[in-house]
């Protein structure tokens, strides 16, 4: 402790203690540090660079490290209490309520005590049990209050049968041990109600100690969890049956009716035997153990075919075989173990172990609600990549915040002196590439759009193995979960086949929420049901909430709701904004009432965003040293402008003009498709290269929390564009359109509808999709909007010939000058967008947390009205 060393009391350790424990042994590393170190703003560990700087690690001391070099996690987070009974109070509890109303509906007691246990709950990425944990309690409360009002009496029979042996076995240390009934009854919950998956075997094995300390009944042995928390990868393998006989049907080319029945059928007789056991004894647990070994054994046919299939998804030579089969018969089927096919497949897939859950979980879908009642967790969000600069700052502190140049060079000696680092580089990788194809050609649509998210996968996962009779779901999931692109078939299937109970956003400010998480971060509690919504569905959503006070006064009341159908009437992707309020809705209705950015009439101008340069990819056309070397032009990343700041002299690296200028010649003539619209004169001619004249570029990387999401600037000539600095190409348009344009984007209100969608990038699909107002050029606004962002942007004689072409003055202004241009530009777009003094207020008042706007709103205010009049 911060007081020195002390003892520690064993009998207090809990699942938070366990979380500790899982999170200590399998997120850090050990080095030893070279020399004193300190941590940067992130957390990432970094040697002293100046007077003062904090010595957290003396040199020559070990110390603990996550994979990114940092002293905190960053892919997966130990859920607080707060969040965990949030999520079961939406999707737990509603779906004990419909159990226990099923078994009321079961009039004969006897049948009713078969169902009894008859509820599913699964956490498939559980880390150390903290949602289990905490689910068995809330399933004990409410089958103790069902009992109490009927009492069924098979189940108080072995319930009486369990007390009994604990009693034996206690013998006379009996008289100070109390057995009450509902610890015996969560007992049997946890080993019939509970399932449990994690890729990890340590974390495996925390669970279920989690579960035996949780469950613990003296005289009693532990019970037998070796069957219900389980060991495997839940994204890489088969989820249901009806995934099998679709992917039956893709390869095959053929109509297949699978049935659980067929498939894991077999099993039925050591799964009875398996139930029936209540671990009452050391014979009992040798025969549940023996009943789960029976159980695996009959349904190997099965999972012979499912390692089959899923191996044919990420191996050429397996699909064409599988292709090959003329028809598949239960014969078939029970001959596949023997063939070296099946062998083949176990040894493609071995790195990445798929889970087949029909497999390990048969009585799940056994049963006639097939699937599980409820799926509850927090799946991890990490992308299935590895940063090269990332992976050398796990080994060298302080790495990643050199200069461009300073790592290039570090790089070359690492590789040159560390050949067992390289090795183990290049092992990562391979992982990671096995697991993002396995992803992408999994049953996860959109997982081929950006880099493959694990959580986006989870996200599927979790529908797919959801009850269609009713099934829930209470996870954390990221918030870009309803807002990225590449989960945007998924948001369509839950809008049109489930129904949400709640959506509840939480900004992780100073980290209330998980404190070693980034404070950015927004995350969602989101509560599901597997049920098609009729046409008047609503969408609760809540938050974002930046501390725990005002998330508890949020929940506290009634959530503002909103129309499935405007919903889905906002963006073509599904996306849910992020509203601050009640009065939020009616400001983003009125600003979406503009047409999206990306609109092609034929008429009027037309823009749509292009990437220039990867960082990464183009490096080797890249000059990276601190020095400008004569004649080179720089190399802009995103953080080389800002809002009316064309230049801030921060550069990624420098590029032979030369050299650069005929590769993006031949570059933008191999993606003919990306610059449509263009003459084949335009395009042939070098001379148009749009690097060759100042242009519209913005920043990709950008957070709603940041004090501007919508970063775009004027950039100058003769500067060439990474990735992170996308530009706008023009098919149709001129210098005016993009002042107009420019003027929109840098404007107040269109940077507070961003702040609805932008999580951690300005994406495409979100940029192309803003509202920007399409006024005729003979509008009064449009010519002021065009001549106050012309006059903005043109900062410096670099813009002459730009400025000339606006109608508008070049050179430098005054910084009071500025914030007059600002203000009344602000002001006009306002009413471009038709917005009301009101919402106007409402949009300075929750753009961003703790801002000192008053002063600049009052003289928008000004402008505002003094606009109005001229109408």
């Amino acid at each position: 402790t911060p007081e020195g060393l002390g003892p520690v009391d064993f009998r207090s350790l809990g699942v938070r203690e366990f979380g500790t424990i899982y999170e200590g042994l399998l997120e850090n590393e050990l080095s030893l540090a070279q020399d004193d170190l300190t941590v940067d703003k992130d957390g990432v560990y970094r040697p002293l660079r100046k007077k003062g700087d904090e010595v957290i690690v003396p040199k020559c001391r070990p110390y603990l490290h996550n994979s990114s070099g940092a002293r905190k996690s960053s892919g997966s987070y130990f859920t607080p209490d707060f969040a965990v009974e949030h999520l079961l109070d939406y999707a737990l509890e509603p779906a004990l309520k419909d159990h226990i109303a099923r078994l009321a509906a079961i009039k004969d007691d006897k049948e009713a005590a078969k169902a009894f246990f008859d509820f599913r709950v699964a956490d498939i990425a559980m880390g150390s049990g903290h949602f289990l944990v905490s689910a068995v309690d809330r399933i004990e409360s409410e089958l103790s209050k069902y009992l109490f009002c009927r009492r069924l009496a098979p189940v108080f029979e072995e319930i009486g049968r369990l007390r009994e042996k604990a009693i034996t076995a206690l013998g006379s240390a009996v008289e100070d041990v109390v057995i009450e009934d509902n610890r015996l009854l969560r007992r049997q919950i946890a080993r019939r109600c509970i399932f449990g998956v994690d890729l990890n075997p340590l974390a495996v094995q925390l669970a279920r100690l989690s579960i035996w300390i949780h469950t613990f009944v003296p005289g009693l042995p532990l019970s037998f969890l070796d069957h219900n928390l389980i060991e495997g990868n839940s994204l890489v393998g088969i989820a249901t049956v009806k995934e099998a006989e679709e992917e039956l049907r893709e390869f095959m080319r053929s109509l297949f009716s699978l049935k659980a029945e067929e498939l894991v059928g077999s099993a039925r007789e050591a799964l009875a035997i398996l139930a029936a056991s209540s671990d009452a004894d050391a014979s009992e647990i040798e025969l549940a153990r023996k009943a789960s070994r029976e159980a695996r054994e009959a349904v190997l046919p099965a999972e012979a075919l499912f390692d089959i299939l899923s191996a044919a998804r990420i191996n050429e030579d397996i699909e064409r075989e599988v292709q090959s089969w003329p028809s598949l018969s239960l014969n078939d089927l029970e001959a596949l173990p023997k063939n070296a096919l099946y062998e083949k497949a176990k040894k493609c897939q071995a790195a990445l172990r798929p889970l087949h859950f029909p497999v390990v979980f048969p009585e799940v879908f056994l049963r006639d609600r097939g699937g599980f009642d409820v799926i509850i967790g927090n799946p991890p969000w990490e992308e299935t990549t590895v940063e090269e600069d990332r992976f050398w700052t796990r080994f060298v502190p302080g790495f990643h915040s050199l200069p461009q140049h300073e790592q290039e060079s570090m790089k070359r000696t690492l590789r040159r002196e560390r050949t067992d680092l390289v090795s183990l580089y290049e092992s990562e990788l391979a992982r990671a590439s096995a697991m993002r194809t396995a992803l992408t050609a999994g049953p996860f649509p959109g997982m081929g759009t950006g880099d493959p998210d694990l959580y986006k996968a989870f996200a599927w996962r979790f529908w797919q193995l959801a009850s269609p009779q009713g099934g829930r779901i209470g996870v954390v999931l990221p918030r870009t979960a309803f807002s990225a692109k590449g989960l945007k078939e998924f948001r369509f299937n839950l809008l049109s086949q489930g129904i949400f109970e709640d959506l509840t956003t939480l900004l992780n400010s100073g980290g209330w929420v998980f404190s070693d998480a980034e404070p950015r971060y927004t995350i969602s509690l989101v509560a599901l049901k597997k049920q098609k919504p009729d046409d008047n569905a609503l969408i609760p959503m809540r938050g974002p909430y930046r501390n725990e006070s005002r998330y508890k006064a949020g929940v506290a009341a009634s959530p503002p709701r909103y129309k499935v159908k405007d919903v889905l009437s906002w963006t073509d992707t599904a996306a849910l904004p992020l509203l601050p309020d009640d009065a939020s809705g009616e400001v983003f209705a009125q600003l979406r009432k503009s047409p999206r950015l990306d609109l092609d009439d034929k008429k009027s101008w037309f823009a749509r965003p292009y990437r220039e340069l990867d960082a990464t990819i183009d490096k080797p056309l890249m000059t990276v040293v601190k020095k400008r070397p004569e004649g080179f032009w720089p190399v802009f990343k995103g953080e080389s402008f800002d809002i009316w700041t064309p230049d801030t002299g921060s550069y990624y690296a420098w590029g032979d003009p030369d050299k650069m200028l005929d590769a993006l010649q031949q570059k933008r003539l191999r993606a003919r498709t990306s610059f449509s619209g263009f003459s084949a004169v335009w395009l042939n001619n070098p001379k148009t290269l749009p690097c060759l004249k100042p242009r519209v570029a913005f920043r990709d990387v950008s957070r709603a929390t940041d004090s501007r999401t919508v970063r775009a600037c004027l950039v100058p000539a003769k500067v060439f564009l990474t990735n992170t600095a996308p530009y706008l190409i023009w098919p149709r348009g001129d210098e005016k359109d993009q002042a107009f344009l420019l003027g929109t984007l840098s404007s107040l209100p269109l940077d507070w509808y961003s702040r609805r969608f932008v999580e951690i990038h300005v994406n495409y699909f979100i940029f192309n999709t803003l509202p920007v107002p399409r006024p005729t050029r003979s509008n009064v606004f449009w010519k002021r909007s065009v001549y106050l962002a012309g006059r903005l942007a043109a900062a410096d004689k670099r813009f002459f010939g730009w400025a000339e072409a606006v109608g508008v003055e070049c050179g430098r202004l005054e910084e009071d000058e500025k914030d007059v241009l600002i203000h009344e530009l602000d002001a006009v777009t306002a009413h471009h967008y038709g917005l009301s003094e009101k919402q106007l207020i409402h949009i300075y008042e929750t753009f961003h947390e703790g801002w000192d706007y008053e002063d600049r709103l009052k003289e928008v205010l000004k402008h505002f009205t003094a606009w109005s009049r001229k109408k």
